[in-house]
C-alpha cells in the first residue's frame, strides 16, 4: 500500500492524472482497472477517475511497494529530449525560458517531441525536481516558431491558475523587439480588430469572428530604411505583431508569411540565413508584482542588425533599452 498526500501542485487534477503521473510504468486503461476496481482511495473513499484533487488530499494506492519502485518511473521518459535550455529566472512555482527561434512552444503536425514544453519537463525531470513525476509544467504564453524569446511555465497547478488569471486581466504586461521596414519616428497605438484565416495568417477584419486587438509601439533606433522598434501586447492574439505592423505599413524584416517572396530575395541578396523568419523577441515581462524579466537580445538577432547597418553601440542600447524611461 503506498500512501500519498497531494502537493499544491497537483491540486485542481483529476484522480487518474494523478496516479497516471505517479505510476508512468502502467497505461492508462491499467490505471483506469485500479480506480474501477477500488485499488485506489481518495480521503478513506473509493476514488472516481475524474475527481478533483485538493492541497492535502490523502491518495490510497493498493499496490505493493516492489511493484511501486518498478512502475514509478518510466525508463524512457524524456529519451532524446533536450535538456539544455536556457534559463532565465526559476522559482518555486515558475520559471523563465529562452525560446530560440525554429522550437516550438507546444507540438503540432509532424513535430511533437522537441517542443518547448518537453524541454521543460525533461529539464525539471532531469534536475529532480520534487514534483516533476506529477505534474506537467505548463506555458502561460506562447511564441510563434520563428519568434524568439522570453515563455513562462507554471511549475504547479496553482501558480497555471493564478498567471493565467493575471495575464487575462493584464496584469502581466509583455515587450517585444522588433526588426522592421521603413523608418518610424513616433509612438503610437494600433487598435484594429483581427480574425484568423484558413491559411494560418491573421488579417485586419470587421468579420463577426474578429477580435479586438491593440498594439503599441515606439521606436528605438532608425537607419531610415528600416527600424528598431519596442512593442507592448495589450492583447494576445495570434500573429497579432505581424498583422498589426504589415497593416500601419511597417512590416517585419523578412517576415515571409505577410510579405510574400519578398524577404527570401532580401536574404538572398545578403547570402544571409537560407530559412528566413522575422525578426522579433519576446524581450521582457513585467510580473504582476512589479519584478521583471529580461532575455538578451539571440546572436542572430545582432548579427541581422549589424548587417542591416546598425551599429554596435546602436545594438547594446536597444539591448539594454527600458520602456519604463522617459
Amino acid at each position: 500500500m503506498i500512501e500519498h498526500e497531494i502537493t499544491q501542485m497537483q491540486a485542481g487534477k483529476k484522480v487518474h492524472r494523478v496516479v497516471r503521473q505517479m505510476l508512468p510504468g502502467i497505461p492508462l486503461s491499467g490505471i483506469y482497472k485500479m480506480i474501477r476496481t477500488g485499488r485506489v482511495k481518495l480521503n478513506g473513499k473509493k476514488a472516481k477517475p475524474d475527481q478533483i484533487v485538493d492541497t492535502g488530499d490523502r491518495l490510497i494506492l493498493f499496490i505493493h511497494r516492489d511493484d511501486y519502485e518498478n512502475v514509478k518511473k518510466s525508463p524512457h521518459k524524456f529519451s532524446g529530449i533536450r535538456t539544455d535550455i536556457e534559463v532565465l529566472e526559476e522559482t518555486s512555482d515558475w520559471l523563465a525560458v529562452h525560446k530560440p527561434v525554429g522550437v516550438l512552444t507546444h507540438g503540432a503536425a509532424g513535430e511533437h517531441k522537441h517542443t518547448l514544453v518537453n524541454q521543460v519537463a525533461a529539464y525539471l525531470y532531469q534536475k529532480g525536481d520534487a514534483d516533476s513525476d506529477t505534474y506537467s509544467p505548463a506555458p502561460l504564453h506562447r511564441l510563434d516558431r520563428n519568434t524568439s524569446g522570453i515563455v513562462l511555465f507554471a511549475k504547479n497547478g496553482w501558480a497555471a491558475k493564478e498567471i493565467s488569471r493575471q495575464i487575462q486581466n493584464g496584469q502581466i504586461e509583455k515587450y517585444y523587439i522588433a526588426l522592421v521596414h521603413g523608418e518610424i519616428k513616433h509612438r503610437g497605438s494600433i487598435q484594429l480588430a483581427i480574425s484568423r484565416r484558413e491559411n494560418n495568417r491573421t488579417v485586419i477584419s470587421d468579420a463577426s469572428d474578429a477580435r479586438p486587438a491593440r498594439t503599441d509601439f515606439e521606436p528605438i533606433v532608425s537607419n531610415g530604411k528600416s527600424t528598431v522598434v519596442c512593442l507592448q501586447l495589450i492583447t494576445g492574439r495570434t500573429h497579432q505583431i505581424r498583422a498589426h505592423m504589415k497593416h500601419i505599413g511597417h512590416a517585419l524584416v523578412d517576415d515571409v508569411k505577410y510579405q510574400g517572396g519578398r524577404a527570401i530575395r532580401e536574404l538572398n541578396n545578403e547570402n544571409a540565413d537560407k530559412a528566413p523568419h522575422q525578426w522579433l523577441h519576446a524581450f521582457m515581462l513585467q510580473m504582476a508584482d512589479g519584478h521583471i524579466v529580461r532575455d538578451p537580445l539571440p546572436k542572430d538577432f545582432r548579427n541581422k542588425l549589424q548587417k542591416m547597418g546598425y551599429s554596435s553601440f546602436e545594438i547594446n542600447e536597444i539591448d539594454k533599452y527600458n520602456p519604463f524611461s522617459d
